[in-house]
């Protein structure tokens, strides 16, 4: 009886504590993941202002201008010629025209990404065939996700393009996985010992109902033994 009741105190000294700790665990998680998403956001934010305010816009020549078009971006003065990153947490830039075409990037090709104008998305795509199959060769022919930030740029009320920055999506994704990891190994462990800790304290508390018990036991044998065998007056 005491070894049920023993057993069930420290199931529920365990169970109490995996979900307070689940909880903690939980929601420090998520703190981490979105304090990690809105530190790159930031970053692309950041990117995206230097590279407008860094851009050179010129006239355009009467005979290529477009209806009511009057200014364009110089591209190769404001996107000088870049080699390409060799480090995987770097930044990427993409320039498209007013319709959507892309006219500059420094991915090695296109991506296969819609254009839509976003404060801060993840996305999945791919590099695209190029034709060129001597350069298709060398890409690697991976899926990735990427967080993006992607801009209007307007000129007194006139469009003169999109800019769209990426950034590896793996700077959250690596940590979190990292993170969880730690987090699964630490919740065991701390369940573990709360689970010997509840053992122990449940003995403690059952150990004077016990000891109760055990007098009562005595004290009702000795009294049946009284009344089989009664004193000698």
């Amino acid at each position: 009886m005491f070894q049920a009741t023993r057993q069930r105190l420290a199931l529920w000294y365990t169970l109490v504590t995996a979900v307070l700790l689940l909880l903690f665990a939980s929601g420090f998680y998520l703190y981490v993941r979105s304090t990690l998403v809105e530190r790159i956001d930031d970053t692309l934010n950041h990117v995206v202002e230097v590279v407008q305010r860094s851009l050179i816009v010129e006239p355009v020549e009467s005979g290529l201008a477009e209806v009511n078009s009057l200014v364009q971006v110089n591209l190769e003065a404001s996107f000088p010629s870049h080699a390409e990153a060799v480090e995987d947490d770097h930044i990427d830039l993409e320039w498209f025209s007013p319709a959507g075409d892309l006219l500059w990037s420094t991915f090695s090709a296109p991506l296969n990404i819609p254009l839509h104008p976003s404060d801060g998305e993840t996305v999945y795509g791919e590099l695209v065939n190029s034709g060129d199959r001597e350069r298709d060769e060398q890409l690697i022919p991976l899926s990735f996700a990427l967080r993006q930030v992607t801009r209007e740029v307007r000129v007194d009320q006139h469009t003169l393009g999109y800019l769209r920055v990426s950034h590896p999506w793996f700077e959250v994704t690596k940590p979190s996985r990292q993170l969880i990891r730690d987090l699964s190994l630490g919740t065991a462990l701390m369940v573990g010992a709360v689970a010997a800790i509840g053992w122990f304290l449940s003995g403690l508390a059952i150990a004077p109902g016990k000891e109760s018990y055990q007098q009562l036991k005595q004290f009702t044998a000795d009294a049946s033994h009284e009344l089989r065998n009664p004193i000698a007056v």
